[in-house]
């Protein structure tokens, strides 16, 4: 796991990983559906473009929605937010070099994410690293790993 930070304030999730590969593979693992699907759920429709649209299946009929408002590649991607009986947030994504390859950011802002989000997108990172380096994590592992980043984070 490389995650290099993690901040929850003002209504707002950040955190900062790092990956061992090039900026433009970090950003086909988020704009790539097959991708897509390794690390944040089935793609239901996958339109990564400025004014394209994103549906993710999380499982159980649990689907976010998402409006890309920005997508720069190789280097940012801003998209709204829209998960089941949640209000309606915002996530970046910000991509640059580094001496490891690639520096992530991700701000994920709205209300009251810090208990659920902090640990989900440091879960979700992880299975974004994995799936940049062709070795998916199976999904059934995926709340193992958020109860461990939970516990680890202060949050039960």
């Amino acid at each position: 796991m490389s995650l290099s930070a993690l901040s929850l304030n003002n209504g707002a999730v950040v955190v900062s990983w790092s990956f061992q590969a090039p900026v433009e593979a970090v950003w086909r693992g988020l704009t790539d559906p097959a991708l897509l699907s390794q690390w944040l759920g089935t793609a239901v429709e996958a339109d990564v473009r400025t004014g394209g649209r994103l549906v993710i299946d999380h499982g159980e009929g649990q689907l976010s929605r998402s409006e890309v408002t920005t997508a720069e590649a190789p280097h940012r991607l801003i998209m709204t937010w829209e998960f089941p009986g949640e209000p309606r947030s915002r996530v970046a994504v910000e991509l640059s070099e580094s001496d490891e390859g690639c520096a992530a950011t991700l701000t994920h802002t709205g209300p009251d994410l810090a208990a659920s989000y902090g640990p989900g997108w440091t879960t979700h990172l992880t299975y974004l690293e994995a799936a940049v380096h062709g070795d998916a994590i199976p999904p059934s592992q995926f709340w193992k790993l958020y109860t461990t980043f939970a516990a680890l984070q202060g949050h039960r």
